[in-house]
């Protein structure tokens, strides 16, 4: 149990990083970084072309099953 926790903290430590990177190679760095540390069942399937519209959408998609874990 600490380690979900630790690990969501982690997470959500890195979602507010990305939304706050400007640069978009680090923020699709970010974004697979997170989706890593996701459970299985909460990880996004990527688009082989990741723009920043969709990392934001992924973010929010990523926040929203957070709150479900």
């Amino acid at each position: 149990m600490a380690t979900m926790i630790h690990r969501g903290s982690i997470i959500t430590k890195l979602v507010e990083e990305c939304y706050n990177e400007s640069d978009i190679d680090n923020k699709t760095q970010i974004l697979l970084k997170i989706n890593s540390l996701l459970p299985k069942m909460c990880r996004i399937s990527l688009p082989s072309l990741i723009t920043d519209d969709y990392i934001d959408t992924a973010l929010f998609q990523i926040e929203k099953s957070m709150h479900w874990l």
